[in-house]
């Protein structure tokens, strides 16, 4: 029994108490800093594409976008899908890895007493093999994968994105040339190359490798990657500047330090805005100024920094937050937050006098989006309290007929994700169709983990033990099932039943495309046999369909036999209104109407009549004609073999399969079982072994994931 509440003692454990403030404060541990950061670094693991492991951390993620790279005949899978969308852009992508490197820069002794090093570098170094793949020479480099018309056009989870939008690659070369992408992805790799010397050497000169030929080709070929929206470059000279003083900082070889002061002089600063993935000249110049200990860079910096402060020219909200835009206003003050920290940290430049009041400043910007604000909520997905529930995020969301609408709530929570935020008037609204206010994105989140990064240095509040969890993913409002048959019947009368089945892929947890499959009616010939007729009096055919063979019929046990009606073969996929259900009408007709009668069937119990196409309703769905994938039962109700000796998943013989029963089987499987353990029990898909596989079926049947356990009577 310990064991069993040592397991519940997370669940019961009360979140953090938030309290809203007039205006953001400084100067206290007000929220638990290295849970918000483990959580913001979790983010990313959401937006991967590519090959993920089969034991990902995040149950609701699959692979994705597996054919990136096959129109230019390479292999441009991995990376991360931008935002709530699932194109894969390289600038902004290496403005966040960038960000999240120079996070690991500053504050790598933050990140390792947090234990979240090798988390944030796990994340880093997914982004850099991808930049690593798509500069398959020194002078070409592939900036996207997948485009607005195609990708926008649908609503669809990341693992659907294959099946239902074009992945054309595009590429930027010496006669296309791209020195803002270009530039940035050298500056991602030379700081990979910097942050991952003390522990993969050998990674980090591979960065450094491509990072000097990116440099070469973006500073040689000179000019704008060819995007004319989402994310149009407005200039290329900052990304040359910041490739160029990252590589400096690796190498001290002068030459590149030059390169960036001619990129960006002194007299090209003075902007009013905050470094990003289109702007990098304020972390630049910022760079510079350490590097170079120059006044006048010095001078632009604070200049900068200044136009941020209260009592500068940067609008402010009601409730203190430093607003720029109204897209992604929590980015901006976050990021400029960041470059606060990391300049009132460094007491060999700068003036002294502004340092406390620069540190200050990141101190309530972050804890403004942490929760002090006059909502009193956080703006981060999954902490504190009051926070987001609805970001737009297609994958989090899990809808299976491409709208924003269906379902109406989200099916995976998105743990870590910072959304857009609020107005300039501190109003904002939950609301998954309000991208500018609900958007999540890679780069949003970038600045913020450095910031949080910062205040986990300061003031402590530790991550979360043993989480996450399979089930802590899955939001309470989604007892969906995922797999499941409708049924109703059609016409019945002199001795035939015709009935429509409809196949559903409504899976979320992760939405996956099923190629292969079935269901099964199973039906009592009692009748039948009694009066003297066999199967050859009855006779079953298959009608219009979607794809569907019919085979049967197949003796079960007794006078109980099924037919099936086989759909493998076609795509059923939680994508589209077309494509997540698949429809079959069968005739059950006997040869002669006085004998023949299904209402003994199994798989007759609840069917009515009226079809019902709405894709969004479940009504008709029984239990009664079993789903199956491949011939292996997926959710439903076969009928009954007869009542065995024991129940499977009951280890604790006590009626009941409940957490008891889930622990014992924790137990077993670490090779110390408690006594008057029910092994048979244990065996819970009865296939001869008791392992991880009953294991993870047994869990699915306590979150209420499947329907039924496979052998449970």
């Amino acid at each position: 029994m310990l064991l069993v509440i040592s397991l519940l003692l997370p669940l019961l454990a009360p979140g953090p108490t938030v309290q809203g403030a007039a205006s953001p404060r400084i100067g206290g541990s007000y929220y638990s800093y290295g849970e918000a950061m483990q959580k913001a670094i979790l983010f990313y693991k959401a937006n991967r594409l590519g090959d993920l492991p089969d034991d990902y951390i995040l149950p609701y993620r699959g692979d994705a976008a597996m054919t990136d790279g096959q129109d230019v005949g390479l292999d441009l899978t991995g990376g991360w899908a931008d935002a709530g969308d699932g194109i894969k852009f390289t600038h902004p992508m290496s403005y966040a890895a960038g960000q999240l490197g120079w996070a690991v820069y500053e504050y790598r002794r933050a990140f390792e007493k947090s234990g979240q090093l090798d988390n944030i570098l796990d994340e880093i170094k997914w982004a850099t093999d991808f930049f690593i793949k798509a500069h398959p020479s020194p002078n070409l480099l592939y900036y996207m994968c997948g485009y607005e018309e195609s990708d926008h056009s649908v609503w669809v989870t990341h693992e659907m994105l294959d099946y239902v939008t074009d992945r054309k690659s595009f590429k930027v070369d010496p006669s296309t040339p791209g020195s803002d992408v270009a530039g940035q992805t050298a500056a991602a790799l030379a700081i990979a190359s910097i942050i991952f010397e003390p522990t993969d050497p050998e990674y980090a000169n591979t960065c450094l490798t491509h990072a000097k030929q990116l440099f070469s080709f973006a500073d040689t070929y000179r000019g704008k990657n060819p995007l004319g929206s989402l994310y149009p470059s407005g200039g290329y000279m900052d990304d040359l500047a910041w490739g160029a003083i990252w590589l400096y900082i690796k190498t001290e070889n002068t030459y590149y330090l030059d390169k960036a002061k001619s990129a960006l002089p002194v007299t090209s600063l003075g902007g009013g805005h905050t470094h990003c993935w289109d702007d990098v000249s304020y972390g630049a110049a910022l760079k510079i100024a350490q590097a170079t200990h120059d006044s006048s860079y010095a001078a632009m910096v604070e200049k900068n920094l200044d136009i941020w402060m209260p009592g500068g020219s940067m609008k402010y909200t009601p409730g203190g937050l430093a607003w720029l835009s109204q897209w992604g206003s929590l980015r901006y003050a976050s990021t400029a937050a960041f470059l606060a920290f990391v300049w009132s940290d460094d007491k060999t430049v700068g003036t002294a006098s502004k340092k406390e009041t620069y540190h200050n400043f990141a101190e309530r910007q972050i804890n403004y989006a942490l929760g002090d604000n006059p909502r009193g909520g956080s703006y981060v997905v999954g902490f504190g309290e009051n926070s987001p529930v609805h970001p737009h995020h297609r994958t989090a969301h899990g809808s299976w007929t491409s709208m924003l609408s269906v379902p109406l709530f989200h099916r995976n929570i998105l743990y870590g994700a910072l959304v857009g935020g609020p107005g300039s008037d501190d109003g904002w609204k939950d609301d998954i169709s309000d991208y500018t206010l609900n958007e999540v994105a890679t780069d949003y989140n970038a600045g913020f983990v450095g910031a949080l990064a910062k205040m986990y240095d300061i003031y402590g509040g530790e991550p979360l033990q043993n989480w996450p969890q399979p089930e802590d993913f899955r939001a309470p409002e989604d007892n969906l099932n995922e797999y499941f048959v409708r049924g109703w019947i059609m016409y019945e009368g002199y001795g035939a039943l015709n009935l429509m089945l409809q196949i559903n892929n409504r899976s979320a947890h992760p939405a996956v495309m099923k190629d292969k499959l079935s269901a099964r009616y199973y039906m009592d010939l009692s009748e039948l046999f009694e009066a003297g007729y066999g199967l050859e009096d009855v006779e079953i055919t298959l009608g219009q369909n979607e794809g569907a063979k019919l085979y049967g019929l197949k003796r079960y046990k007794d006078n109980i036999y099924y037919f099936t009606v086989d759909f493998s073969g076609t795509q059923i996929l939680p994508a589209e209104w077309q494509m997540c259900e698949k429809d079959a009408t069968v005739s059950i007709k006997y040869k002669r109407s006085d004998i023949g009668s299904n209402t003994n069937d199994w798989s007759y119990q609840g069917l009515t009549g009226s079809p019902d196409y709405d894709a969004i309703s479940f009504a008709g769905m029984t239990p009664y004609i079993p789903i199956y994938d491949d011939g292996v039962l997926l959710w439903g109700k076969e009928p009954p073999l007869g009542e065995p000796e024991f129940i499977y998943g009951d280890l604790n013989d006590d009626g009941n399969v409940n957490s008891i029963d889930f622990a014992l089987l924790k137990r077993v499987l670490i090779g110390e079982p408690a006594q008057n353990t029910n092994m048979q029990a244990a065996d819970v898909n009865a296939d001869g072994q008791v392992n991880s596989i009953d294991y993870a079926i047994l869990k699915s049947y306590l979150m209420n994931i499947i329907d039924s356990l496979p052998h449970r009577m």
